[in-house]
């Protein structure tokens, strides 16, 4: 890397820190779900998919529009405490680093244990806004719980967003390390923790999210009533148990660095990126591509009966989903990044958010017309 590329990426690390880029990163992703519920409201009945009440409840659900209306409300109050925090941090951050207040230990302190306290008001006032969040929340991380449906599509939201926010939990979870180890230092949210990544503890981190989708999927496997569902579950299972074997290899070419070639880890990358494109096209968005029944493989055309997005919305988020799905792919090809170092990095989990967001438009739909009886068969993560 070039000295300017690497004043470019230090400037850069000190206007986005590492733990406030991932504070970013969900005010991003809060404000693209009420953007989505807007939108998913004008095309279907949200509130048949994304329940915010028990649904033995004797009380009905809140209206399409009081959903839409208490989630702006939140994200809008998350978003007027967090982001005048956020540029308070970074302007503290910037005096202290200049030494224009000293080295006093308070500062520094107050700026580095600012973003764990941020996260946790975000936490606070979600959780106190959403009681179903609450529920949903609590049962994923007990074990990987879920319920049955009709309340199994909020807990697939829920959890394979946390998927995707699988590298912001590392780069965050590194924080935390470091916060603990060096909590008065002046480099504590501006760099990565190497005793973290000695212990694989970002690699821990950045598996628990599949951990959980695969505990669910065996926890569904388990209550299945058909040999269909049964299917649709362990194979559900196998995608996310993709992600072990390049979490043990990444742990092995870490230790013994000069006796495996790295280069077969892209291998096990490229079968992961592969599996999960077609799972989101053929089983998360009905789409029908390859997909294996009891008489063969067959393959049918993306515009299917029902629908409640145009045939070039459905063709633009297929190219998207796979360019977004094979990036690694591109970079390691050419060996050309859009940005040097850090600023790339949060890039990347920048697009991965974004392409949750689109996933999750064509999986409600999916859902909803699985509701409705348009498939034969019951639509599966």
């Amino acid at each position: 890397m070039s000295v300017k590329s690497e004043e470019q990426t230090e400037q850069f690390v000190l206007l986005f820190p590492i733990p406030q880029r991932v504070i970013l990163l969900v005010l991003v992703g809060l404000w693209l779900w009420q953007w989505q519920l807007v939108l998913l409201s004008k095309k279907i009945d949200i509130t048949r998919i994304i329940l915010t009440m028990d649904p033995y409840d004797i009380h009905p659900q809140p209206s399409k529009a009081k959903l839409i209306q208490s989630t702006k409300s939140c994200v809008t109050t998350i978003t007027k405490i967090i982001l005048p925090w956020h540029i308070l941090t970074v302007f503290l951050l910037s005096q202290a680093t200049q030494d224009k207040y000293g080295t006093s230990v308070w500062l520094v302190g107050l700026i580095n244990i600012s973003p764990l306290l941020q996260l946790i008001t975000i936490g606070a006032l979600l959780f106190s806004s959403s009681t179903m969040l609450q529920r949903c929340f609590k049962n994923i991380i007990c074990l990987g719980n879920i319920e049955p449906k009709p309340l199994r599509t909020n807990y697939i939201l829920i959890s394979d967003t946390l998927t995707s926010y699988g590298k912001p939990m590392i780069d965050y979870g590194l924080y935390l390390c470091q916060l603990i180890t060096n909590p008065v230092g002046t480099d504590c949210i501006i760099r990565k923790d190497p005793l973290g990544i000695s212990l694989n503890l970002d690699l821990m981190i950045g598996i628990t999210p599949a951990t959980i989708r695969l505990i669910q999927c065996l926890r569904e496997y388990k209550r299945s009533t058909s040999s269909a569902d049964a299917r649709a579950a362990l194979f559900n299972a196998l995608k996310y148990s993709c992600q072990f074997p390049i979490l043990v290899y990444t742990v092995v070419t870490r230790a013994y660095p000069g006796e495996t070639p790295s280069a077969n880890i892209y291998w096990l990358l490229l079968l992961n990126s592969m599996y999960t494109f077609w799972w989101d096209l053929t089983m998360d968005w009905k789409f029908g591509f390859f997909n294996f029944t009891n008489s063969g493989m067959k393959l049918n055309e993306v515009s299917r009966a029902q629908r409640h997005f145009s045939i070039k919305t459905c063709y633009c988020a297929i190219f998207v989903d796979f360019i977004l799905r094979f990036a690694w792919l591109w970079e390691l090809v050419s060996g050309v990044s859009v940005f040097k170092g850090e600023m790339n990095v949060f890039w990347l989990q920048f697009l991965e958010i974004v392409r949750r967001w689109i996933w999750i438009f064509f999986k409600v739909e999916a859902e909803y017309l699985s509701l409705q009886g348009a498939f034969t068969e019951k639509a599966q993560d």
